[in-house]
């Protein structure tokens, strides 16, 4: 005897549908008057974004080693003054395995919120992008609030 229980296997919402953002049919195209200045002077060279890199990631190893803003430096050329006017703002999610884990746990929870609302809604469905960004929201509020604060802290302190 055989019973089927196939009935109780609920589908998953990435099996339905390939995991990708859908975006609206529509679009707005907008047009930005080029101005006449040399590209090296927009963008970025890949020579600075490896000096970005390194720069974050000094600032990243000296702050586990457990330099902080508030304590002088221990035996370099490095003067108090410029010792506490680092800021780490920006990098503070790389500061501590704790901290990568969870903006990884994040964008991986609104990853989902959203996939999981977008193939709940029916595709022709018209106000889908208001549930689809009520989704994003309920896992990033916390984030966003933090954010906020850390931004009011820092425009305090200028």
């Amino acid at each position: 005897m055989t019973t089927d229980h196939h009935h109780l296997i609920v589908e998953s919402p990435h099996l339905r549908r390939p995991r990708s953002v859908q975006f609206a049919e529509t679009s707005k195209l907008l047009a930005y008057e080029r101005h006449d200045v040399a590209c090296h002077e927009l963008w970025y060279t890949k020579a600075e974004y490896i000096l970005m890199k390194r720069a974050i990631t000094e600032a990243v190893l000296e702050f586990r080693a457990g330099r902080t803003a508030n304590e002088a430096p221990a035996n370099d050329d490095t003067s108090a003054e410029e010792e506490s006017s680092r800021c780490f703002i920006g990098i503070e999610h790389l500061l501590t395995p704790a901290c990568m884990e969870e903006v990884r746990a994040c964008r991986a929870r609104c990853t989902h919120a959203v996939l999981v609302e977008q193939a709940r809604q029916d595709p022709s469905a018209r106000f889908g992008l208001e549930t689809i960004a009520l989704a994003s929201y309920t896992q990033t509020r916390q984030p966003v609030m933090r954010a906020r604060k850390l931004g009011n802290l820092h425009q305090g302190s200028i």
